[in-house]
C-alpha cells in the first residue's frame, strides 16, 4: 500500500496523535507526508 497523506504528524496541521503508531502496528513501513497547499504562501 502507498499512503500519500497530509495529516499524519501530530502537532502539525491537524495531525492525529496516534496515526503514525497505528500505521506501524498495522505493518505500514513507509508513509510520504505532504503539506497542505495554500495559495499565496
Amino acid at each position: 500500500m502507498i499512503d500519500l497523506h497530509c495529516h499524519i504528524l501530530p502537532g502539525i496541521d491537524d495531525g492525529a496523535k496516534n496515526m503514525a503508531r497505528e500505521a506501524v502496528s498495522e505493518g505500514i513501513t513507509h508513509i510520504l507526508t505532504t503539506p497542505h497547499y495554500k495559495n499565496g504562501l
